[in-house]
């Protein structure tokens, strides 16, 4: 698996455990899942054509 296809897949699974949340989570867990979130996102953002092609299995 890409390293893209990896980032792809855990950015889907983080948006799932926002989304499904139970009403009682505690704001400090949401904060941190959308923390995580965000860092995921970026780092996907930011991948260059080269690190995909290089980080293929």
């Amino acid at each position: 698996m890409s390293r893209r296809s990896q980032l792809e897949h855990e950015v889907s699974v983080a948006q799932e455990r926002i989304k499904k949340a139970a009403k009682d989570t505690p704001k400090d867990i949401l904060k941190l899942w959308e923390q995580n979130l965000v860092n995921l996102e970026l780092e996907l953002n930011n991948m260059v054509d080269d690190e995909e092609d290089n980080n293929e299995d």
